[in-house]
């Protein structure tokens, strides 16, 4: 198996070929144990696999790529600070692309968080009707049944917050579907703006990661790809790892 694994592993031939590259962390063991992964989106072929999901577990593989002479043309991550760190101490002036589904992940969370914060405040039906809207609020509008839509309405025109995050999601979900970076970009900053005139400390904090992370948000209309193909990947780790299941070899 390691000799075989060996004869599989990309060449240098292989890596002067690459072009775009989607960098994401795959979760293997308990305790926040973690692989970082790094696919050709072009081919979709696992070019490299590092421990952890730190600076040092991509910076070698950066490093090689760069004595190589490969030209990249953009990279697919989330807003993970280590992988663009590593990624930006030998390509400076490489456009990152922060991937949409990790966005919406990750403001998904900030949702719930909201929900949560809002059911500790509340008491009685309205508090009981907040416990079970999870699903409600998390899911896209288009995909909710007629009594799902209705009790989603009730909910919204009772609790102010939950109503504005939840209207702010909707929308942040159009910004990857507008034609131009010019226009992004201004829509970009209006949500950004409307998030951070609200008093709602989870939103606002969501907001000024994403004018932070403004330019790679953007840099999806110059280079549209994104992680999907990694992440699906991802999922092929973890199904070879429940099937390896007792062997201790990472």
């Amino acid at each position: 198996d390691r000799k075989r694994l060996r004869r599989n592993l990309p060449r240098d031939s292989d890596l002067r070929r690459l072009r775009y590259l989607g960098i994401d962390e795959v979760a293997v063991r308990r305790g926040q144990r973690y692989l970082t992964t790094v696919v050709d989106l072009e081919r979709g072929r696992v070019v490299y696999v590092g421990e952890g999901r730190r600076t040092d577990s991509l910076e070698p593989f950066i490093r090689r790529l760069k004595r190589l002479g490969v030209e990249l043309k953009a990279v697919a991550v989330d807003m993970w600070k280590p992988f663009a760190k590593a990624v930006r101490r030998h390509y400076r002036r490489l456009p990152l692309v922060y991937d949409v589904f990790h966005i919406l992940a990750d403001y998904s969370r900030t949702l719930n968080e909201i929900r949560v914060d809002q059911y500790t405040r509340l008491h009685g039906s309205f508090s009981r009707l907040i416990k079970g809207s999870r699903y409600l609020l998390l899911r896209g509008q288009e995909t909710l049944s007629l009594p799902a839509r209705q009790k989603l309405d009730l909910l919204l025109r009772i609790n102010r917050p939950l109503s504005l995050a939840y209207i702010l999601k909707e929308d942040l979900r159009r910004l990857w579907t507008l034609p131009s970076v010019l226009q992004a970009a201004a829509f970009l900053a209006d949500w950004i703006a409307k998030a951070l005139s609200s008093s709602i400390a989870p939103l606002r904090r969501f907001a000024r990661k994403l004018r932070r992370h403004a330019d790679g948000i953007l840099n999806h209309f110059l280079f549209p790809i994104s992680n999907a193909r990694t992440e699906g990947i991802n999922n092929q780790i973890k199904v070879i790892k429940r099937k390896a299941f007792g062997y201790r070899d990472l």
